[in-house]
């Protein structure tokens, strides 16, 4: 019996000291932003999966097509004037 509890006991501690340095060096990257670093030098990597998305122009592309006039009538409701009167209503959000 004392076998079994020395070895429960040992196995417990190492346990405890692998937890606390997990714990220590996730801490560490976490204040370091070294993963963040990371993640970013990957994204503008040309092997990233996400290189093929296109940078977004800084030009609104709803400004060029002007497929709604109003007062339109949708489902039997009509609506007068666009509510949406704010240039730039994304930098709101």
């Amino acid at each position: 019996m004392d076998v079994v509890l020395n070895i429960i006991g040992i196995l417990g501690l190492g346990a405890l000291i692998i937890a606390a340095w997990v714990f220590a060096s996730a801490a560490k990257r976490y204040v370091t932003g070294q993963d963040l670093k990371e993640e970013m030098e990957a994204m503008e990597s040309d092997l990233s999966p996400y290189r093929h998305w296109k940078d977004r122009s800084g030009s609104d592309r709803r400004k060029n097509d002007r497929s709604s006039f109003f007062p339109l009538v949708i489902n039997g409701i009509k609506i007068e004037h666009d509510r949406r009167v704010r240039s730039d209503r994304r930098r709101l959000a």
